[in-house]
């Protein structure tokens, strides 16, 4: 069975360059890894102990509360992003966004401030991803297909206003953490079922790998990338004015 040492884990942040001090959002597929030398716990204290106290760690932890007809729980709703997700979601001292579609946690100096959720956008404009970009925060993905993680490129398909995905207003109610249940809405940026469609990243990503713009380290057949905010936002939302479909392909 494959397995992986918290050095050869830490090796790898190295090699993607993430360094001391840096803001990282990380979505990770543990499994790639086999079974990782401590589990969940000290693969986020390795990833804690490389960016430093003045680094900040955010997860995705996704639950679309909403859209199921559920109550957002801030505290206890679970995500589906995973056990690193989770793990980091259970931290003492981690903060959650409060997106009931696409929350994020973060713990760390800065934690507060990256989580503010300015106005009701999941994606695009005064969202949580929009001071994520501001910061220019790097997203690591471990063993996560372009296809399936690495949500970012759903808000600079926002900001690109790409034609095959619309607005859409989704309301429910809310459970803060201090208890208090509040009525909210969220503003998703989904597919349109009318336009037959899918995603198609891995052309254009792989592109931006060979140029340098994104990181990629391959350990055992599997591939781990590291993309910088701004340089590839810049890129990738000129690349999507210029021809909306560079990321996705009809199926017609």
């Amino acid at each position: 069975m494959k397995r992986t040492s918290i050095r050869e884990f830490d090796e790898l942040l190295v090699a993607l360059g993430v360094a001391r001090n840096d803001s990282i959002f990380v979505h990770a597929f543990l499994p790639s890894f086999g079974v990782i030398e401590g589990g969940v716990k000290t693969v986020i204290h390795a990833m804690r102990e490389r960016i430093g106290p003045k680094g900040n760690l955010i997860a995705p932890t996704f639950t679309a509360s909403y859209q199921r007809g559920e109550i957002f729980d801030v505290a206890d709703s679970v995500c589906f992003n995973g056990a690193l997700s989770e793990g980091v979601r259970k931290l003492d001292g981690a903060i959650r966004s409060l997106c009931p579609l696409f929350s994020m946690a973060a713990i760390g100096g800065d934690a507060a401030d990256l989580m503010e959720r300015s106005n009701k956008n999941c994606f695009g404009k005064g969202s949580v991803y929009d001071h994520l970009f501001a910061q220019n925060v790097k997203f690591v993905g471990c063993g996560i297909d372009w296809d399936q993680g690495f949500s970012l490129f759903m808000h600079l398909e926002r900001l690109a206003e790409i034609p095959f995905r619309r607005e859409k207003t989704y309301h429910g109610e809310t459970r803060l953490a201090d208890g208090v249940l509040i009525k909210d809405e969220a503003v998703h940026f989904e597919r349109r079922e009318d336009i037959s469609w899918r995603r198609k990243r891995g052309p254009f990503c792989e592109q931006l790998v060979e140029k340098g713009v994104i990181r990629e380290v391959v350990r055992d057949g599997c591939a781990h990338r590291l993309v910088e905010a701004k340089a590839v936002g810049e890129i990738t939302v000129k690349a999507l004015k210029e021809n909306p479909w560079v990321m996705a392909e009809s199926t017609k």
